[in-house]
């Protein structure tokens, strides 16, 4: 009998907790039938308030001055040469517009989370910040799908305009250690159509330009941003709003190093062996030094093409004025040492030439006879006229004894074959010194970056 009335009273139990179970679940249906019906509603007064034309500034509407702040967020940067890149990034505006508060609720504050996508269709009612970008090269907005062009509205009539778009800038390059190098790109925002008593842009402090990208090339990376006001704002007609983002890009060397550098070397290298050729191929050894000399003079045009126009003196162009030296002086190591030979030679022909004469005339011959006879063997060829007569005096009657010039009797002493030996010593020794002096300063040098 006890048992019975226990399942009759847990029956009971159990059938009350489902009838209450229903209700709850009714009520709850309920709820969030007239949520809906809210929102609803809510939406309608929005679209009826975004129907209506407040396509004019702000502060003709409140008096005072509207104050926008921006930001942005890099997606994407692209080095394109030198001189120039392409920004993609997110640019974000924000203002308020009294007009476009939410006709419902506490919208006293800033809600990030109660905001309203604004259709296309509506945005010509209302007013949009007019900012572009001064110092742009080309820029378009991205139209993926659609237009890249997005605006939320916030409870407290806080407008946000975000669009999605790249910018193609010219970058200065400076610094010495050229290709290593910094890039500075300034990206200039201004809004031209109102001055700074109607219309006023500054940075959002909360949120901050980002720029965290990862270029594909390892040797390019952002090496610092910096974002403030128009320093030297002197481009605008009126006294407008003017912001600036500058974006450090550091570019190292190394993919560089070998089409720079290594050509040079090489070029010296094969200067240096003109030494090894014998001095009486003159042919040789002056046909070499010139195409050493030519392919210097092509190198060194060539990376000139890669630096701007008004850029001060770099490391690569100290790099091809030594290497141009070392083979300039080449040449003219052989030219000095040709020189010397033909006078050495000249002056042991005339001496053979006067002890012959003195043997077979006894040592007592006339003194005019034997320069008559040595000068026989001094003609300049270049004063032989076309039939073979000579077109002026010969070279014995400008100068009767070789050995009489000026210096002669040093240029005597100068031993030519010792020279060429020690040049072939010194040239190679001295380019390692350069290279190893280069190279120390290169690798150490820290450049301040502003």
């Amino acid at each position: 009998m006890g048992d019975r009335n226990h399942l009759l009273k847990r029956r009971k139990e159990q059938e009350q907790e489902l009838s209450s179970r229903g209700i709850l679940g009714r009520l709850l249906n309920e709820v969030i039938w007239l949520a809906a019906i809210i929102r609803k509603m809510l939406r309608y007064q929005l679209e009826a308030m975004l129907q209506k034309d407040n396509s004019k500034p702000p502060f003709y509407h409140t008096g005072y001055q509207t104050k926008i702040t921006i930001t942005a967020h890099m997606t994407q940067m692209r080095l394109i040469d030198t001189s120039e890149s392409d920004f993609t990034f997110y640019y974000y505006q924000i203002w308020n517009d009294p007009r476009l508060k939410f006709p419902f609720g506490n919208n006293s504050d800033i809600d990030r989370n109660t905001y309203h996508v604004v259709r296309r269709k509506y945005f010509g009612n209302i007013w949009l910040a007019e900012s572009y970008i001064e110092n742009e090269l080309r820029s378009h907005i991205h139209d993926s799908s659609m237009s890249n062009r997005f605006v939320w509205l916030l409870s407290n009539g806080t407008v946000v305009y975000s669009m999605r778009m790249t910018v193609g800038l010219s970058c200065d390059l400076r610094g010495v250690l050229f290709p290593n190098g910094l890039y500075d790109c300034l990206m200039k925002f201004r809004i031209h159509s109102y001055t700074t008593d109607q219309v006023s842009m500054e940075w959002d402090s909360v949120n901050k330009p980002q720029i965290n990208v990862d270029f594909d090339n390892s040797e390019v990376a952002v090496h610092a941003w910096q974002f403030s006001k128009c320093s030297s704002d002197t481009s605008a007609v009126v006294d407008s709003s003017c912001l600036q983002l500058l974006v450090n890009i550091h570019f190292s060397f190394a993919s560089n190093a070998a089409r720079l550098f290594l050509p040079s070397i090489f070029i010296v290298l094969v200067g240096w062996l003109s030494f090894w050729i014998e001095r009486s191929e003159v042919s040789s050894r002056v046909k070499l030094g010139t195409l050493c000399l030519l392919a210097m003079i092509t190198e060194q045009v060539g990376t000139k093409l890669l630096l701007p126009v008004e850029f001060n003196i770099s490391s690569v162009e100290v790099w091809f004025v030594m290497s141009l030296t070392f083979v300039v002086v080449a040449m003219f190591e052989y030219t000095f040492v040709h020189a010397v030979d033909i006078f050495q030679e000249k002056v042991k022909r005339q001496e053979e030439m006067k002890k012959k004469i003195r043997t077979q005339t006894g040592g007592i011959g006339d003194t005019q006879d034997i320069k008559q006879r040595s000068n026989v063997d001094l003609i300049d060829m270049n004063t032989l006229s076309s039939d073979g007569s000579a077109s002026g005096e010969t070279t014995g009657n400008r100068n009767d004894d070789l050995m009489n010039t000026f210096g002669a009797k040093y240029i005597m002493m100068v031993p030519t074959g010792v020279v060429e030996k020690y040049f072939r010593i010194l040239y190679p020794v001295a380019y390692l010194f350069f290279q190893f002096l280069f190279w120390t300063i290169y690798l150490n040098y820290e450049e301040v970056y502003e």
